[in-house]
Order: structure tokens, then sequence, then C-alpha cells
């Protein structure tokens, strides 16, 4: 099995999961941009991958933002869930 399907069913929390999968989408998204920078196409032609790279960016960081909301609360309500006294 590759290491991402280990990754991805792992018993990592949910949040972290969604945590790194957007910093991946957001770092993927740019990668347009520094090729299009990197082989002199400045100016007009880096328009649409400067596009790409900004909404990416802020999308992969609302969805970082979600991933930690809710790895903060998954620790939260499983350290206050009450033990089962048997």
């Amino acid at each position: 099995m590759n290491p991402i399907c280990r990754f991805y069913r792992s018993a990592t929390p949910t949040g972290a999961k969604i945590i790194v999968t957007c910093l991946m989408l957001g770092v993927l998204s740019t990668v347009p941009l520094w090729l299009s920078l990197g082989f002199g196409l400045a100016g007009e032609g880096a328009t649409t991958p400067g596009v790409i790279a900004m909404f990416g960016t802020i999308f992969s960081g609302l969805g970082a933002a979600i991933g930690a909301l809710w790895l903060v609360v998954s620790w939260l309500w499983r350290r206050r869930a009450p033990h089962s006294s048997e």
C-alpha cells in the first residue's frame, strides 16, 4: 500500500488529515504560477496562474482553519466525554 493511502487509513485524527490535505492543495495550486514565472511568462501570461494561485491558497487556508477547528473540537469532545465505569 502506498504511503498516501496508509496516511488516510491510519488512526490520525480527521482534523489533521483535513489540514494536511488542504495545505498540499494550496501548494499544488501555486505550482502553475511558479512554472510560468520560472520560464519567463511574466506579465499578461501570468494572470491566469496568478488567479489560480490566489484562490487556491485562499480556499486551502480556509480549509486548514476548518480542519484545525475540527481537530480542537474533537480533542475537547474526547476529553470531556464521560468514561464508562464498569
